[in-house]
């Protein structure tokens, strides 16, 4: 028996499809497992990840406490991005005090370049605190990572 050849070109497309998922599938696995491993264990352990929360149409990224002690000084790093088309007023605070950050619509707010403190970190380097964000969708409860300059890329963050 004899295949025409309308019948072995759709077989021969259907196997460069085949392989093209198994080579696809097999890439994106790399790209996991080297993503995960870039820097090797050292540094996935040299950096704190922040807490991800999001309120109505504002999310809340990597978001922790930068101080040199409980009672010091702390500055709020992370990125607020505002997924809505109305400027959002968000208010952080913790036990007490509050400061606000405005987040434009569709846009984004990065911590690292626009300096947010509060006037006391509420506990010490290597504890988790609480903070709340507020918006006039709702608030939300943060566990946020305090962390100090023992770590160098903090060190420029530190408040004075």
């Amino acid at each position: 028996m004899t295949l025409s050849s309308g019948t072995q070109l759709h077989n021969a497309r259907a196997a460069w499809r085949h392989r093209t998922v198994i080579v696809a599938s097999f890439g994106a696995g790399l790209v996991l497992i080297t993503g995960c491993a870039t820097g090797g264990e050292d540094n996935w352990n040299s950096t704190a990840v922040g807490d991800d929360k999001s309120v109505g149409e504002l999310d809340l990224r990597s978001v922790l406490l930068v101080t040199d002690e409980k009672n010091a000084p702390a500055r709020i790093l992370g990125t607020f991005e505002n997924n809505g088309d109305q400027d959002i007023d968000v208010v952080i605070s913790d036990n007490d005090e509050d400061v606000t950050v405005t987040v434009p619509a569709q846009g984004s707010v990065g911590l690292d370049t626009e300096e947010t403190l509060l006037q006391t970190a509420g506990d010490t380097p290597g504890a988790r605190t609480s903070l709340t964000a507020t918006t006039d969708a709702g608030d939300v409860e943060l566990l946020v990572p305090v962390v100090d300059g023992t770590l160098d890329p903090y060190k420029p963050y530190l408040p004075e």
